[in-house]
């Protein structure tokens, strides 16, 4: 067979030369590509949105990949989402994450697919996906963001395991100053913290919460967040009967609280209002909550305040206006069958007591038995409706109630008290 020894050469240097000049069309290509990911950036800064928008969708038309691929399918498939446009959005999003799983932009693709997700109205979509940036990436940037959107869900479900566990990794993760290294970080931890307190309260455990801030109380930054942590804190004290140093801090928020319009703020005057109340300073009392007038009309626990304005208005001698504010208990919806009411009604039979009106206080101490749920209060007025009859000295009326008050609370703190009454009348009908 014939020889043609410098064919193999010619080839080899045509293959050479072909690739090399393919290499340079691609560099040539993937350098134009750049500079229109560039060009397009540029026009978006510049809030030219649609013109941006054209450009990544010739992009799009090209045959990239690496980098610059999974860097394009995230900036358009933002664009789209800034263009309220959700559904091109979550289509390049998917695609960004199904191309590059593991990629530089993994995490922040899982982030913005819940936002886009959370936009469209579909949560459970939403917490999937952060639940997978969670698992996956718990050392991103991002990863806290999910865990607090998690913890709000659960709590949401009330599942407050749930929403502990999360919360509570947030608070580990952010505690070290250097991982709050941007604004964004910062505003999670600081949130994280208010969503910790709330759920331990829910649960009472105010020892928690005073444990949690007396660690990060003071790496707070000024703000809204801080002196929402600072009521926590007041009503934790309050809640384990530190009384001064609830007052301390509620006369701080007293100040910190004026421009805030959130229901919590209401909470500020009515336990300064129920601390002068526990030191009998009755104009104090109506003076804190003058405001509650005109202001905080939509307060849950209104009923608290008319309380303690029957209370004001009875240490000052006022025994009718006081009865006034009592009944406004007992007639708001949301006082139904709690301790408050039961002691307002209590509280109407002490009025008329005082001004010697035996047989109308024995009456209002008589529908308190109505309060099944509430026996400390039943026992107390089973004993002052027996020593109404007493003082109208119908000893077996009086007998007749300790006896009955005796058979059903006889363990209560009253018991003592019921069980001397009962010797008493006994005595008398001898």
């Amino acid at each position: 067979m014939l020889q043609l020894p410098g064919r193999s050469k010619i080839l080899l240097s045509l293959v050479f030369v072909f690739s090399s000049v393919y290499s340079a069309v691609a560099i040539a290509a993937g350098n134009t590509a750049a500079e229109l990911l560039d060009k397009a950036a540029g026009l978006q800064r510049a809030g030219r949105l649609e013109s941006a928008q054209a450009t990544y969708k010739e992009l799009l038309g090209q045959e990239l990949s690496g980098t610059l691929r999974e860097e394009l399918l995230r900036r358009s498939a933002r664009l789209n989402y800034q263009l309220a446009q959700y559904q091109q959005s979550r289509e390049l999003y998917q695609k960004q994450l199904q191309e590059f799983p593991q990629g530089k932009h993994a995490p922040e693709g899982l982030a913005m697919l819940a936002w886009v997700h959370l936009a469209e109205g579909e949560t459970d979509y939403a917490d999937q996906q952060f639940r997978l940036l969670h698992a996956k990436f718990p050392q991103s940037a991002q990863a806290p963001e999910a865990a607090y959107w998690l913890a709000l869900t659960s709590a949401d479900e009330k599942d407050s395991v749930e929403a502990l566990r999360y919360v509570d990794w947030l608070i580990r993760e952010l505690s070290p100053a250097e991982k709050r290294s941007s604004e964004r970080l910062k505003q999670i931890w600081h949130r994280g913290l208010c969503l910790k307190c709330q759920l331990a309260a829910e649960t009472e455990q105010w020892h928690a919460i005073k444990d949690l801030l007396a660690e990060n109380y003071e790496h707070m930054d000024e703000g809204a967040y801080r002196t929402k942590v600072l009521f926590w804190s007041a009503e934790a004290e309050f809640r384990t009967r530190n009384f001064d140093q609830a007052r301390l801090h509620l006369s701080e928020l007293q100040s910190r609280t004026i421009g805030i319009h959130e229901p919590w703020v209401a909470m500020v005057p009515l336990r300064r209002a129920q601390l002068a109340a526990r030191r009998q300073q009755w104009s104090e009392v109506l003076k804190i909550i003058e405001p509650f007038e005109k202001n905080y009309l939509d307060f849950q626990l209104r009923y608290e305040v008319d309380y303690l304005k029957g209370r004001a208005l009875a240490g000052s001698g006022k025994m009718s206006a006081a009865r006034r504010s009592y009944q406004r208990v007992l007639e708001n919806l949301s006082a139904q069958n709690t301790e408050t009411a039961a002691r307002a009604q209590w509280m109407i039979g002490e009025t008329f007591f005082h001004q010697r009106d035996y047989t109308r206080a024995r009456e209002a101490y008589t529908q308190v038995l109505e309060y099944q749920s509430e026996s400390d209060w039943q026992a107390r007025a089973a004993l002052q409706a027996g020593k109404c009859w007493e003082l109208q000295e119908d000893w077996k009326q009086a007998r007749s109630v300790y006896k009955q008050a005796l058979n059903r609370w006889h363990a209560s703190e009253s018991g003592t008290q019921l069980q001397a009454r009962l010797r008493w009348t006994e005595k008398q009908l001898r």
